[in-house]
């Protein structure tokens, strides 16, 4: 049986980074936990935000609730090179000062742990640094292939 691309449903997250003053983020519906302590992201070739998370060695991970479709699609629908992605969105640091969501599910900071080519993106492991939680219980947005 052949798998296809449209089979899995995956989590929506923002994944953010901060340096030299610039601030940018976007939505990721590629992102796992790969042990207790460290988080795995893909981030395609295109993105500024890759670029950023490259140079600051560092990533916030915001996890959504279900609720939040549409702070997903204001960060998933366009580049962080056209638009400040976070006005008006409340937001805070932690360790690394990468961006975490005032209003989410979850939040993780992470320093870059390692960082592998696939395909047209890029495999980024971070160690998680701090880790929040905004409710005891909570449902996930869910995204499979274009629809939440």
């Amino acid at each position: 049986m052949q798998m296809r691309h449209d089979m899995l449903t995956h989590g929506v997250n923002i994944v953010a980074a901060e340096h030299e003053g610039k601030k940018m983020g976007l939505a990721v519906a590629w992102a796992t936990q790969v042990g207790t302590d460290r988080i795995l992201v893909c981030v395609g070739k295109q993105s500024a935000t890759r670029d950023l998370i490259l140079e600051s060695k560092a990533f916030g991970l915001s996890v959504l609730r279900a609720d939040q479709i549409e702070v997903s699609r204001r960060f998933g629908t366009k580049s962080s090179r056209e638009v400040d992605k976070f006005e008006g969105i409340a937001h805070h640091t932690a360790k690394t000062d990468s961006p975490l969501l005032d209003d989410c599910g979850a939040a993780f900071d992470c320093v870059v742990e390692a960082v592998y080519d696939q395909g047209e993106g890029k495999l980024i492991i971070g160690r998680i640094v701090s880790a929040e939680f905004r409710s005891k219980r909570y449902e996930p947005l869910l995204y499979r292939e274009e629809e939440y």
